[in-house]
């Protein structure tokens, strides 16, 4: 019997975990929903400071969400397409440049190495239309793969909106769940978290935003047919605090390679000067307020979240080690302050 019940368990456990994967396209896009939600909380709190209705409050905010994503579609996604659809017909060519320069002739005479060979060869397999459909999945792949990502954008701006608009009826339904006599403190606890955890997320955005800005600056200034596509690269890697900003360092830097020695040089030092004043001025200005999360948990619950549901996971990871923290702070800790005495044990 004993054996019978664990076998049931297993293929319980089995048919959840499947039943989970089907739907973690639908979990991850209510994940991002929340995440930019909670984001977007400390703005519609601020505006209520001020006197505005929250009703209102949250409209504004609603508004200018909807008309920064008609921003985005309208401007910097065709930018974007363009820069990367020149990038692949440009690829050969800026090879070949870079092949018959004179510091990588000197480079492969060092090594003994027939690099320039290889590198075109494996340019022009995959630089093709061909190799590119191939490579992901074919046309009917492909074309499920943009309407899925239509479809999946629309689906987290309306959720984004959705919880933007009832974060406050979420938080009273899951404070009616916990008896009445810890419903207060519950309460106390859940605006804790949220407010934090929504300025650990704006404070994240707004970093990215301007690490962005400067990326596409440095990009525009060192000569990159390029400067669009790189400051997303580099908006999305930077999310992921401490880390990001050193990854793209090495990406921005291979990029600006295949202009120029010089130009990578050049990006590399701007970056680099850049990345300390984020640390030492940007980053307390702007996360000053925002739950202190040390360094070693940030690392570790990036990479933890990034091994399970890649870059989102590494961004969920943040908001959701602060709300440990907190809880910690606010419950584990006072809990543990206040037993003097050592528990009777039967």
């Amino acid at each position: 019997m004993n054996g019978f019940v664990w076998a049931v368990g297993v293929l319980a456990a089995v048919a959840l975990a499947l039943a989970v994967s089907s739907i973690s396209t639908v979990l991850m896009s209510i994940s991002l929903a929340a995440f930019l939600a909670l984001g977007m909380a400390p703005a519609v709190s601020s505006i209520s400071r001020r006197g505005v209705p929250h009703a209102w409050s949250v409209l504004m905010v609603a508004g200018a969400f909807l008309l920064l994503v008609a921003a985005i579609l309208a401007f910097v996604v065709p930018a974007i397409i363009r820069q990367f659809s020149h990038a692949v017909q440009s690829a050969p060519d800026a090879v070949a440049a870079l092949t018959s320069s004179s510091w990588f002739t000197g480079l492969e005479n060092t090594f003994d190495l027939d690099a320039a060979t290889l590198l075109m060869q494996a340019v022009d397999s995959v630089a093709t239309p061909e190799s590119i459909l191939a490579i992901s999945g074919g046309v009917l792949r492909a074309g499920a793969g943009v309407v899925g990502a239509i479809s999946s954008t629309f689906i987290v701006v309306v959720l984004t909106l959705y919880f933007v608009s009832s974060l406050d009826t979420i938080k009273r339904s899951a404070a009616s769940l916990i008896p009445a006599y810890r419903r207060e403190g519950f309460s106390t606890l859940l605006d804790k978290i949220t407010t934090s955890v929504g300025r650990v997320v704006a404070g994240g955005v707004t970093l990215s935003t301007i690490n962005a800005a400067v990326v596409f600056l440095i990009q525009w200034v060192i000569g990159s047919s390029l400067p669009a596509l790189m400051a997303l690269i580099a908006f999305f890697i930077t999310l992921v605090p401490m880390i990001g900003s050193m990854v793209f360092l090495v990406v921005g830097t291979a990029g600006a390679l295949l202009i120029s020695p010089t130009a990578a040089l050049i990006f590399a030092i701007a970056y680099f000067a850049y990345i300390q004043i984020e640390a030492y001025v940007v980053t307390p200005r702007i996360m000053g307020r925002a739950v202190n999360v040390p360094a070693v948990l940030v690392i570790i619950g990036a990479m933890i979240g990034a091994a399970l549901l890649g870059l989102l996971g590494a961004l969920l990871a943040i908001p959701v080690t602060a709300s440990i923290l907190i809880v910690i702070r606010e419950v584990v800790i006072p809990r543990s302050n206040a037993q003097v005495t050592a528990s009777n044990s039967p």
